[in-house]
Parts: structure tokens; C-alpha cells; sequence
């Protein structure tokens, strides 16, 4: 009879591995046996070993592409680290990594466990203690037509601290302000017929809102043939001034003004959340050698017109989330719209040394580990033997259909051996009570 008990809980096992083929990141079971023999009394028969069921994590499954991007797969060794949402002290672990950021801006599975990873600081700097990813989300302000809007993830604005203006200025010009382009200034703007270029980009306050930059060159020729007037002006106010000297070969080798530390000339903004901005014109002022060093592209003085040849600042505004991505080493990965990309959690993985041992199936792909499993090992993808995360990616089970169909052609014909055992052993009670009349 003990025989029969346990193949009929093989088979019970045989069927739900097979019943699981396709369930993301399921481990398949099997069932351990042992003999109570006795030598005593020459009994024998089966048992299920103390063991009972384990959990088969000695294969991968197979891993398949998917078109979300927060779901992972596992290569290697590991299994993602969840939370159940009301019990702050249950731990899980799992390798089924079909994960979604809630409406709160969690990550989570399908059952609503909570994925732990590690979290990036707005400055880049990453945490060292594992816990919820959870999504800074914020509410826009109600509109008209949208009275109700929904949380969205954002990437604040950052203000200009450098504008980068390159030029070309004609070496043929002539001077069209013989009273400086200060003189020439009405109040909002210079005439076209007092300057020889006018160059326009735009720098960000700390709202994120814009503001258009000009910068005018004119010939100064009272201060000699290679000297250059600059005025920089913004929504109608001037904002600096001064002068850049070329070299005879065309390169700049002078600016007028103090250079701040980084080797720029600096000037004033008057808008609300932008402070000082670094003129960049292609050269920086080297303060140990004390001259002008110029970079790859640069502001020049060749004769063959005058033209901006680049124009940009740095600082942006408001971005709206485009996508996510998610890199080998577990690192979730946003781009925004304004063109920034950042880094906001790393997948936490962990590991067991003896994960038939120490881990226990309690169903939806989740294990939950033993008091005795102090050997497990949490840290980041690709160190301390942890495996590797797969992007778009889903890891299918690891239960082989072949051979389940097998093992289940083999305990059927198992349990109908057995069987024929009690039936032999009806046949001898029955041959017995017949001797007794």
C-alpha cells in the first residue's frame, strides 16, 4: 500500500510539472523515495523521503523575447527579490521576472509582490541596502480637460550654467558701428546695418522655461584690424560686452573680461531660476600658462563670410517618460523626451548555495526560504556569482514535456506492478480462509 501512496504522489507531481510547461519561470518537482526495510522482521515497502517534494533548480529554462521592457530573465545563477505588499517581514524569491510598475509606481509581479532593487540618487549615487522599486511619480495639475490626470514620471528641468557659441566671422569686414555696438543699441535691439553677425540660442531657467540669447559681432577697428566687438543681449536687455582679438592666422588669442575657473568668460542673466552662464566661443583661458587654448571647433576670423557654425547650451526642460530599458548588470533605465537618460534602480538578485535544500515552493512561481538558510547571497547582477539580467526577456519553465511523458509512462506501469501485488495478496487470504474450512 505504501507504494502505491507514493506513486500516486509522483504522479500527482508528473502532472503538475506537466500542467506547468509554460508557466514563466517555473521550476519543476520531483519526489524523492526511501526503503523502510526492516532486517528485524523482513518487512519492507516505500516511503517519501523526509525531503518529501523538491523543486528541480539544477537547468535554466529556455529564455524568450518579449515586448516589455521591464520584463527580465535570469542567466545564471539567482532569483529576483520580491516583498509581499502587506507583510513587510515576508520575503520571496522567484526566477518568473513578467514584472510592471503599478498605478503607484511600483514594480511588481503579476501577484502584486514588490521587487526589491538597489536606488540611484539624482546625483548617480546607487543605495546599499535593498528595497522597493518604486517609481517617483507626480500628479500634473487639473485642467479643464483633464480634471482627473494620472501620475506620470518625469524628469525635472535643469538650468543653463554654459552657453556654446561658434562663429565664423568675415575677415573682409568692415566696421558697421564706428561708435561700438553699445552705441548702436536702441533699447531692444541693434540694426541689421550695425553689425556683421548676429548669432541667436536659447538657455533654460530652473523652470525649464526658455530664454533666446544674442550675441552681436562687429569689426572694432579703432583697437586694430584683428579685434572684434561682442555684445550679448537677451528680451531686449544687454546683458555683457567686450572685445576678441585674433591671431594673425584667424584663431582667437584673447578675450576681454576676468575668466572664472573653468576658463570662461561669464555672463549675468536676469531671469528667475538662472544664474551666471559660461560664454563658450571655442576657447578656454589657461590660467598656469596664461593664454588662450582653443578646442576642436572654435570661433575663427577666415575670410569667407560670417556664419554661426554651432549654437548650444546645456541645462533642458521637463521631460516626459518615453521608455524604459534594462541592462545586463540590472540597472532600470528611462529616457525622457527632453533627451536625458537615467539611471533609477538596479534589480536586486539573490542566492542560495542549496536552493532543493533551503528553498520552498508556495506556489505562483514563489519560493520562500527555510530558517536554516543562512547561506543565501544578495547583491548585484554579475558579482558574487550572481547571474546576468536579460532585458525584453522572459525565462520559460524548465520542465523538459518529453521527458515528464516518460517518467509518467514509467510510475503508471510502477503503480500497476504494484498493484498486482494486493491483488496476489487478496488471492492468499482468500486460499487461507479456505483452508480454515
Amino acid at each position: 500500500m505504501s507504494s502505491l501512496f507514493c506513486l500516486e504522489k509522483k504522479m500527482a507531481v508528473l502532472g503538475d510539472n506537466i500542467a506547468n510547461v509554460s508557466t514563466t519561470g517555473f521550476r519543476g518537482s520531483r519526489v524523492s523515495f526511501e526503503d523502510v526495510l526492516s532486517q528485524a522482521t523482513g518487512a519492507g515497502g516505500v516511503r517519501l523521503n523526509p525531503a518529501g517534494f523538491t523543486s528541480d533548480f539544477s537547468k535554466e529554462g529556455s529564455t524568450e523575447a518579449s515586448d516589455t521592457a521591464t520584463h527580465m530573465a535570469i542567466s545564471g545563477d539567482g532569483f529576483f527579490i520580491l516583498r509581499d505588499p502587506e507583510d513587510t517581514s515576508s520575503t520571496y524569491y522567484t526566477r518568473a521576472g513578467g514584472f510592471s510598475f503599478d498605478s503607484e509606481g511600483y514594480l511588481v509581479n503579476p501577484g502584486g509582490h514588490i521587487v526589491q532593487g538597489y536606488e540611484f540618487s539624482d546625483q548617480g549615487t546607487e543605495g546599499t541596502t535593498p528595497a522597493d522599486i518604486q517609481l517617483n511619480l507626480t500628479t500634473p495639475a487639473a485642467t479643464v480637460d483633464n480634471p482627473d490626470p494620472a501620475p506620470r514620471l518625469v524628469s525635472p528641468p535643469s538650468a543653463s550654467t554654459r552657453l556654446t557659441m561658434i562663429s565664423n566671422i568675415d575677415a573682409r569686414s568692415q566696421d558697421h558701428s564706428p561708435g561700438g555696438l553699445l552705441g548702436s543699441w536702441d533699447g531692444t535691439e541693434i540694426d541689421s546695418e550695425n553689425y556683421e553677425l548676429r548669432a541667436e540660442h536659447y538657455i533654460y531657467d530652473s523652470s525649464g522655461d526658455t530664454h533666446s540669447i544674442e550675441v552681436y559681432y562687429d569689426r572694432d577697428i579703432a583697437q586694430g584690424n584683428n579685434v572684434w566687438e561682442y555684445l550679448i543681449a537677451s528680451e531686449g536687455e544687454v546683458l555683457a560686452s567686450g572685445d576678441i582679438t585674433f591671431d594673425s592666422y584667424g584663431y582667437i588669442n584673447a578675450m576681454s573680461g576676468t575668466p572664472n575657473d573653468n576658463g570662461y568668460i561669464t555672463f549675468p542673466t536676469p531671469f528667475a531660476g538662472a544664474g551666471t552662464i559660461e560664454f563658450d566661443a571655442g576657447v578656454t583661458y589657461d590660467v598656469d600658462d596664461g593664454v588662450w587654448e582653443r578646442g576642436t571647433l572654435t570661433t575663427t576670423q577666415f575670410g569667407y563670410g560670417s556664419y554661426a557654425k554651432s549654437a548650444n547650451s546645456d541645462g533642458y526642460g521637463e521631460g516626459d517618460l518615453m521608455d524604459f530599458s534594462v541592462t545586463s548588470d540590472g540597472i532600470i533605465r528611462a529616457r525622457f523626451d527632453n533627451g536625458v537618460i537615467s539611471d533609477l534602480f538596479r534589480v536586486g538578485l539573490a542566492k542560495s548555495i542549496d536552493p532543493s535544500s533551503h528553498l520552498h515552493r508556495i506556489g505562483s512561481t514563489l519560493f520562500q526560504a527555510d530558517s536554516e538558510s543562512e547561506d543565501l547571497i544578495t547583491g548585484i547582477p554579475g558579482s558574487s556569482g550572481l547571474g546576468i539580467i536579460l532585458g525584453n526577456s522572459l525565462e520559460t519553465s524548465n520542465v523538459e514535456l518529453a521527458e515528464q511523458f516518460g517518467e509518467l509512462i514509467f510510475t503508471q506501469r510502477a503503480f500497476q506492478a504494484n498493484s498486482k501485488g494486493i491483488v496476489a495478496a487478496d488471492e492468499m487470504i482468500k486460499t487461507a480462509m479456505g483452508l480454515k474450512r
